[in-house]
């Protein structure tokens, strides 16, 4: 037996509506059961460039497509819009959507500025809308399984964690999109970007962030779109920031498209009082006890790093697919849904702290609500 379907329109063509196309088709095609009956999912997509609105209607058998806008998001027939498109056009769709009274995912960052994320979490509040927004590297197997260790408390208290991020992105840009480094396109560089997903991440497995301290470096300035040619980039492109959390742990991140890269990315390190977790995206290894103990000998080759480290098994999973399966579960009974836009508001407060500490040289306090 199947209940009502539940139709999602994905705007956008660019690789992240791609992903979300793609997991939303997966999960048409295996659906969710509740109270054994099947949750069946229809797929619309939205593009204004019609090679590439072919494009992604074909591959996913998409049930309908429309290059235009306004007039897609106000189809009697849509339950949920799904934004994909550049982080500039997240705020007035979103509005467009909350006002038909649709349902509302989208991908980071919520807004372009906080004042946007503001309205649209206070506008779905007072609809009474579901909202959701990506965060998929909560959702990975590393992260997951970093998570239940945490929560069981055999590592005892957090003292510290780490991460590093980046790869080398040359001026002809050719492994991300353009738009990333255009601010009227982006809102801003590896800041807005990125530490959306690892303030966010740090949040969810260490806890609130109190203050934040960073810097931000510009590398490449002159830069090139293959399609439009040369741009200049007025975006940061590197950023080292410092974290305070509410049960005294520090923490340190280090995010760049402009280094070269040596390790898993991300790579994510936290220490704690009886043991401690080496992360990346989809593996974690666990050290309990004291481990090995090191003693600095400068004439001898030091052992492997991870000698005596353990390997935990994760789960391996399309994280942008565990998380539009959770959402379509939350538009059909009701229930909640995480990450949702309060807990997007906040990573995005914690967003324009760092603005603000680099701007000014200063640590920065975090507004807690």
């Amino acid at each position: 037996m199947s209940a009502t379907p539940i139709t999602f329109l994905v705007l956008g063509t660019g690789r992240m509506a791609h992903r979300h196309a793609a997991a939303l088709a997966r999960i048409r095609a295996l659906p969710e059961v509740i109270d054994g009956d099947e949750i069946p999912v229809r797929l619309g997509v939205y593009g204004r460039t019609p090679e590439r609105l072919r494009e992604v209607f074909h591959a996913y058998a998409a049930d309908f497509s429309s290059d235009h806008l306004e007039g897609s998001i106000a189809r009697f027939d849509v339950d949920v819009v799904d934004n994909c498109l550049v982080n500039r056009l997240h705020y007035e769709p979103l509005m467009q959507a909350i006002g038909e009274g649709k349902h509302v995912f989208t991908d980071k960052p919520l807004g372009a500025t906080l004042e946007e994320s503001e309205d649209l979490l206070a506008a779905a509040a007072t609809a009474g809308v579901r909202h959701g927004i990506i965060q998929n590297m909560r959702f990975q197997g590393g992260p997951q399984a970093a998570k239940a260790i945490l929560e069981s408390g055999d590592l005892g208290t957090v003292f510290h964690a780490r991460v590093v991020f980046g790869y080398f992105v040359p001026p002809l840009v050719s492994n991300r999109p353009p738009w990333f480094f255009k601010r009227e396109e982006s809102a801003g560089g590896v800041v807005h970007d990125m530490m959306a997903h690892f303030y966010d991440l740090l949040g969810w497995l260490v806890g609130p962030i109190t203050s934040t301290h960073c810097l931000t470096f510009e590398g490449i300035a002159e830069r090139e779109d293959p399609e439009s040619g040369p741009f200049h980039s007025d975006v940061e492109d590197s950023c080292a920031v410092n974290l305070r959390f509410d049960n005294g742990a520090i923490g340190q991140v280090f995010s760049s498209w402009v280094r070269r890269r040596h390790e898993d990315i991300p790579t994510i390190e936290i220490d704690c009082s009886r043991g401690g977790l080496l992360v990346t995206a989809n593996r974690c290894w666990v050290q309990r006890g004291d481990g090995p103990l090191f003693s600095y000998d400068p004439a001898a080759e030091q052992e492997d790093p991870l000698d005596g480290w353990d390997a935990v098994p994760t789960t391996p999973a399309d994280p942008f697919e565990v998380q539009l399966r959770a959402f379509v579960r939350s538009v059909a009974t009701g229930g909640a849904y995480s990450p949702d836009w309060n807990e997007a508001l906040r990573t995005h407060r914690w967003v324009e702290a760092a603005y603000e500490s680099a701007e000014s040289g200063r640590e920065v306090s975090i507004r807690r609500d």
